[in-house]
């Protein structure tokens, strides 16, 4: 698709601009991470006992799982389930057929106010209940949590994410899809916080991905809305934002309700007080959903380490 030259502000994540400092739970336990580590343990727990109302305790109503065909590039990534209704039904369709003799272990877990991510590592082996042949996995997933009524769920998963960049095959993009894209652009070229912030779901979360595909490095910069809205409010009436815009890729969920998106982009910052303009190419990654009944953009995670 040609590049689309549009004006906007997503410096959120790099040199062009100073986004605020969330807390970060990478070392040491905090309140935080001991319940995100519990949510875990109950779903991993409820594998191992058979017991599906135990594992989807863990899970949100507006989760949505993603596979990643062990693969760090999103390029690869499709959508496996687009709520917890059909998370379940498999779920309970495995433990039907299969008995799970494995541990998780959680190399990471990134805390900010109300928005969480982590990765886990389950190892051990799959024992069919039929035939008795055993199966060893090691899977590692990407988990994304919510923190609601002091109560942590996960919103979305990717499972079976790899440690390194594969090669993807070419793949087209939806309309609707870039046609958010293309709006979310405008918004920012038109300098209207609330225009931009209408295009994002009020529990959205924003990272930076440092210029890394592998989720250590990553850090959660806004935690919904209202967080970005304060920044917006500072940052807009003191620059003019250029993007360069191509969609990569694009995924659609089964019900058609859920997407995600890669994009390639040059954006550009000019401060109205002075000449100087700077610029960076950068990838993006977005997850969109629909649920309400327009497509709005849930998770954005920019400076994503990919290459060509």
């Amino acid at each position: 698709m040609a590049a689309m030259k549009k004006t906007i502000c997503l410096s959120l994540f790099c040199l062009l601009a100073s986004p605020p400092v969330g807390q970060q739970a990478h070392a040491g336990e905090t309140p935080e991470t001991i319940l995100i580590r519990q949510a875990l343990s109950k779903d991993i727990s409820g594998y191992r006992r058979a017991d599906s109302e135990l594992t989807l305790k863990t899970y949100d109503e507006r989760f949505v799982a993603y596979q990643g065909h062990a693969n760090g590039d999103p390029r690869a990534w499709t959508i496996l389930h687009e709520n917890r209704d059909a998370l379940a039904k498999q779920i309970n369709a495995d433990l039907k057929a299969h008995r799970y003799e494995t541990t998780r272990t959680i190399p990471l877990i990134s805390v900010r106010t109300t928005h969480a991510f982590a990765t886990t590592i389950d190892s051990g082996q799959v024992i069919d209940r039929t035939s008795g042949a055993t199966t060893p996995v090691s899977i590692q997933r990407l988990w994304i949590f919510l923190k609601t009524e002091d109560q942590w769920l996960a919103t979305a998963m990717v499972s079976d994410l790899g440690d390194a960049l594969l090669p993807t095959a070419a793949s087209g993009t939806h309309g609707d899809i870039a046609d958010l894209l293309q709006r979310e652009s405008q918004a920012w070229e038109d300098g209207n916080p609330s225009d931009i912030l209408g295009l994002f779901d009020e529990h959205f979360t924003g990272y930076d991905g440092h210029m890394a595909f592998k989720p250590a490095t990553w850090t959660i910069v806004f935690s919904g809305i209202e967080e970005m809205g304060k920044w917006l409010d500072k940052r807009l009436p003191y620059t003019q934002y250029d993007l360069d815009r191509k969609i990569l890729y694009s995924a659609v969920g089964p019900a058609g309700n859920e997407a995600l998106a890669v994009t390639r982009e040059t954006v550009a910052i000019q401060h109205t007080a002075g000449p100087a303009k700077h610029q960076k190419e950068r990838y993006v990654l977005w997850t969109m959903s629909r649920r309400s009944g327009s497509w709005k953009i849930t998770n954005m995670l920019y400076d994503l380490g990919l290459t060509d």
